[in-house]
């Protein structure tokens, strides 16, 4: 039998944010707070999540399954989504995932670091097609990028991101 061990800062990372919520209702946020911070669900978050809240981790790891933004497999700390539902679809979202494939890589594969993703709406029709950067940390940096373009999608994932109060000046 072999032992795994979590990263140790990760794990620190972890119990802190986890620390941080009390109570059932509390799941979502605390899943949010924890992709938030690293990027994704390690095992042990689940473990800690889920004697914390005195239920099963198959309870949590539903949860988990059952939203996109969450994921059980290790992602890098740097996403990007492109939303690829119908309004963005018809807008062009597969010529801005062909360019990324072709310049970054396949979608959900980890490329030096960074990881793209095929999405679900996150609310930017009005401006499709719409893609979303994220960077796990403390604290989280997100860049939307619509209307979105091949380049702007590239450049997005090569370049770092601001905090939002940032970029605006405040």
């Amino acid at each position: 039998m072999m032992l795994e061990f979590p990263d140790v800062r990760q794990a620190r990372e972890e119990r802190e944010v986890i620390g941080g919520f009390a109570g059932r209702d509390q799941l979502l946020p605390v899943l949010h707070a924890v992709t938030d911070r690293i990027g994704w669900i390690s095992p042990h978050a689940l473990s800690l999540i889920a004697s914390t809240w005195g239920v099963q981790p198959a309870e949590v790891a539903t949860v988990v399954r059952s939203h996109p933004r969450f994921s059980l497999d290790e992602r890098p700390g740097r996403q990007l989504r492109v939303c690829t539902d119908v309004v963005c679809r018809d807008a062009g979202a597969d010529t801005v995932c062909d360019v990324l494939t072709e310049h970054v890589g396949a979608a959900g594969k980890a490329v030096a670091g960074v990881m793209w993703l095929r999405s679900p709406c996150f609310g930017a029709c009005e401006e499709a097609p719409a893609a979303l950067a994220f960077q796990a940390g403390d604290p989280p940096m997100t860049e939307r990028l619509a209307p979105a373009t091949g380049a702007s999608a590239v450049l997005s994932t090569r370049r770092p991101l601001v905090p939002e109060s940032d970029v605006d000046g405040s």
